[in-house]
Formats: structure tokens, sequence, C-alpha cells
């Protein structure tokens, strides 16, 4: 997502899902939320479902069948996601926090509903940091399936986030959406299904075909989109240490130049 100047303003959204579960007694040892950012929110939702269309018929899938990652094979999951980043490449940011669920504490699984939250705000942190959302954003819309929340939990997260990000120049609304009928949603579950399997089985036969036969540079931006929990370190330390290396070769730079320039000025003359 390229930055905008700071006269500019528009809608972001994230569509959002999850890939595995937190309890311990699973034996998945990566909890995956994800899915990616867009802010072109029409051409976005129709090139998922002219997609969606097109490799249904493909793979002769019947029309009503919803598109979930679990249920189809790796052939038709790779032609959808190849088949949206040919179109929409620059207009989608992967993005996915990708847990270690062996290094949770117990609190973590206490409750799922509070892990969830602490994990998306998580993910939202660090997106709305890099991308600097303060200086081009206007609206932020969290888009998740819903699950199976309790009345009383629908509003949990919004209330964080407005809470986290009160004194921001953007407002949040989450919205808690069935996959069925939110053709985003279904994107973002087939990401999280390759990201889920990348990590969780890495030498399995389902991530060697998502490896060989997504495009790289498809695959590349996935990679790239992931962030893992707990931090193993900083990118904005990391961001901080390569601007200070360039800017000391540049005044390095300039030493030598200006070196040179002094002994040009103060070699004699023939």
């Amino acid at each position: 997502m390229s930055k905008k100047s700071e006269n500019y303003k528009l809608k972001v959204y994230f569509a959002l899902d999850e890939s595995g579960k937190l309890s311990q007694n699973d034996v998945c040892t990566h909890f995956i939320i994800g899915g990616f950012i867009y802010s072109d929110k029409d051409f976005i939702k129709k090139t998922i479902r002219r997609v969606e269309t097109e490799v249904k018929h493909k793979f002769h899938i019947k029309d009503d069948t919803e598109f979930k990652g679990s249920g189809f094979s790796e052939a038709a999951i790779v032609a959808l996601i190849n088949g949206v980043f040919d179109v929409a490449l620059k207009r989608i940011v992967p993005v996915f926090s990708v847990v270690d669920k062996e290094k949770l504490g117990p609190n973590f699984t206490m409750s799922e509903s509070l892990a969830y939250n602490f994990f998306v705000d998580n993910l939202f942190h660090f997106y709305s940091k890099k991308y600097g959302f303060t200086r081009y954003a206007s609206e932020i819309s969290l888009l998740m399936d819903q699950r199976n929340l309790k009345k009383n939990e629908l509003n949990d997260l919004e209330n964080i986030l407005k809470t986290n990000y009160i004194e921001k120049p953007y407002t949040i609304t989450s919205y808690y959406l069935e996959s069925r009928n939110a053709d985003v949603i279904r994107f973002a579950d087939i990401l999280d299904h390759v990201v889920y399997h990348l990590h969780n089985n890495a030498n399995g036969e389902k991530a060697k075909y998502f490896r060989t036969n997504i495009k790289p540079e498809y695959m590349n931006k996935i990679k790239k989109g992931s962030i893992s929990y707990p931090f193993k370190q900083s990118y904005f330390d990391d961001l901080k240490k390569i601007r200070e290396q360039k800017l000391d070769k540049k005044v390095n730079a300039q030493r030598i130049v200006d070196r040179l320039k002094q002994l040009s000025i103060n070699a004699p003359k023939k």
C-alpha cells in the first residue's frame, strides 16, 4: 500500500480471518490471524467474485458452494490466489500475525475472544504504524468472520481499538460478517489457509504445492506480510538502523568529496 500525501484521506479496510486454534491441545504449533488490507472496495470485491466464478467453472465446483481453504483442492486455491493477484496485486496488502503457541502464557488460552482481540489489535498497531495511517487514512474498517461470538462480545474489539487509538485522526469500526456472504472474508480465509500450512507443516505436500505453484512474486508478498508473535526482532528498530546506516554512508561520501576538493585546491599548479 503506497503512502499518500497528508492532504489525501481515504477509507482503509482490513479483511481478517483466522486459521488454527489457540488451544494447547490442538496439534498445530502456530495460530494465524490475518488476511489483507485494501482501499478500492468495489474493485476488490468484483475481482474476487469474478475469479471465484472462473475457478469454480474450471474445477467443476457448484456455483452455490462457499469457497473455503479447508474444503477445496490445492489447485483450486492456487488458481484463486494467482487469479486475484494477477489483477489486483498492487491494490492488496497481505497481512498476517503468525502466533507461536508454545511461547504463549496461560492467559492466552483462558479466553479465546480476548486473545483474538489482542492479536487483531497487535496486527493493526504494527501495520498502522508501518504505513502511516495517521497521514492518509480517515476511516478504518475491520471486517472479520462472524465466528461464534456471544452478543456481549461483539463490541469488545471495537471498544479496545477506539480506546487505544482515540488520539488518532481516523475513526475505527469493526464488522462481523458471514463468510458465505462476504467475498473479502472468503479470500482472507484462503490466504490464511496457505500461511497456516507454511508454518504448521512446512515440509508437507500442501505447503510444497503452494510454494511451487503460487507465483513467486505473490508468494513473496504473502511472506513479507507476515509478522511473528512474540516478535523475534523489531521491524522499526531495524528500519531505524538501516536509515542511520544510509545517512552515515552519505555523510562519509560527502566528507570524501570535500576532502578531494580541498586537495585539488591545495595542489600546486604547474
